[in-house]
């Protein structure tokens, strides 16, 4: 049935687009047989008919409703091959585009998509519309919601199968994506992963976070993972929102010693208590008004001299809106959808090195053929790189930064749920390593020790 469809349509925008020519005949012809000065009363026809595609009519002929109606068709079907021309010059564009190996095709309705659109060179991007374009390097999917996103993954899996894509999911963890070829990206991790990097701690802190959706739980997991600075350091994260859900998904969260999380489940906010934290996080959903309201909230009920980090996808609205330099936005959208934060080159290949370094030096498995989640373990500790970097400018000990890194070893495996045993198993998520590192061997010891020094 779609075949016969097909065809229909085909036959259909042929014959009317050379309609008009045998209307434009019908009407000219019998009126230049007549005129004694066309010395070639056919050829003059068909000339005239063709100059209907351009909107205009013989002159010294009747324009009658028939005529009338072969013009505006013609010019219809003159715009009908123009648009077919410049598509087809698009095509022959994006065919050079395609042919250099590091060519993206971006597909999606967010406006995230339009932003890493923007970053990229211009010579290597293509915005994929309707149709699908084949043959690139990479392909970005960035619709507005995750079942588009894999909705169109599955509709052109033969296609991508063997292609690199990116994916935008938010409901989807990427250590349960094994398929090396796909990287499951969200944009809620990219804001908490520069946040910390952008502004990061030098002691201990006591930290809140108001507003415990997706960017919330992206902000603490990320700062238990960056924000180890001393072994007997003391952190407490207040978490103010609803986090009943997701201490149901992270059973480990009291293996977070020396540092605390405190969970305020009503979601009742203590304005008036709000001057003792060191830090204060805003970061509610993507609407920002819930935002402003909370931070307007807290500079009218109490002297607050601390710096209020507010979560602002929309850029500084905040510090326009407010004048007042203690008020500082983080996440704009702009940022978190930025080439270098969402293909994360740089991160991936340190993760990459680190690794084959390890298994040089230790063995075990190649890069290649790691699974996900030891993967993305990399992947963590290259992103606390910046954290071993300003403590080595600081003249930290490397047994110390040794055993900073295996704390968060440690604390990226109970973030998943790991537990210790004697004896490791990764499909039941036990881990002989998952003690303090005073408990360690010393070759397990010298091991850390050796990964701080690989990254110099």
């Amino acid at each position: 049935m779609r075949k016969f469809f097909r065809i229909v349509i085909r036959v259909f925008n042929i014959i009317y687009k050379i309609l008009p020519l045998f209307i434009g005949i019908y009407c000219y012809y019998p009126v230049f047989v007549e005129q004694e000065d066309r010395i070639y009363p056919f050829l003059d026809t068909l000339y005239a008919s063709i100059k209907l595609y351009s909107g205009s009519t013989e002159g010294g002929v009747p324009v009658g409703a028939l005529l009338q109606l072969a013009r505006f068709l013609a010019i219809a079907a003159t715009l009908s091959i123009v648009i077919n021309l410049l598509n087809k010059l698009n095509d022959i564009v994006n065919g050079f585009k395609l042919s250099r190996s590091d060519a993206t095709v971006v597909y999606g309705d967010s406006a995230y998509a339009g932003y890493i659109y923007e970053s990229l060179n211009p010579r290597l991007r293509i915005r994929g519309e309707e149709k699908f374009i084949g043959n690139a390097s990479r392909y970005l999917l960035m619709f507005s919601g995750d079942a588009q996103n894999l909705e169109f993954y599955n509709k052109h899996y033969e296609a991508l199968k063997d292609k690199k894509v990116y994916i935008m999911l938010e409901e989807i963890a990427r250590q349960n994506i094994e398929n090396p070829l796909i990287t499951v990206f969200d944009i809620p991790e990219n804001c908490a992963r520069q946040y910390w990097k952008d502004y990061p701690v030098a002691r201990s802190e006591k930290i809140a976070i108001i507003g415990f959706e997706n960017v919330g739980k992206s902000i603490l997991l990320y700062g238990l993972q960056m924000n180890l600075i001393d072994p007997g350091q003391h952190f407490e994260y207040h978490i103010y929102g609803d986090a009943v859900q997701f201490r149901r998904e992270h059973t480990e969260l009291d293996k977070m010693a020396p540092d605390e999380i405190i969970f305020h489940d009503d979601g009742i906010y203590d304005y008036a208590g709000m001057p003792e934290f060191d830090r204060i996080i805003v970061c509610g959903g993507r609407d920002e008004n819930g935002n402003i309201t909370i931070v307007s909230k807290l500079l009218e009920s109490a002297p607050i001299d601390r710096r209020i980090y507010v979560y602002a996808p929309n850029g500084d609205i905040m510090t326009n809106l407010f004048g007042n330099d203690r008020i500082i936005s983080f996440g704009t959208a702009k940022e978190a959808a930025s080439a270098d934060m969402i293909f994360n080159e740089k991160t991936m290949e340190a993760a990459r090195r680190q690794h084959e370094y390890y298994y040089k030096q230790y063995g075990g498995t190649p890069w290649e053929k790691l699974d996900s989640f030891k993967r993305y373990s990399n992947v963590s500790s290259s992103d606390y790189t910046f954290m071993i970097d300003l403590l080595l400018e600081k003249g930290v000990p490397m047994e110390t930064l040794a055993e900073l890194e295996h704390i968060r070893w440690c604390r990226y495996h109970y973030i998943h749920n790991w537990k210790y045993g004697a004896k490791t198993d990764s499909q039941k998520r036990i881990h002989n390593c998952l003690v303090p590192f005073a408990q360690l061997s010393e070759e397990e010891k010298l091991k850390d020790i050796e990964a701080i020094k690989s990254r110099k």
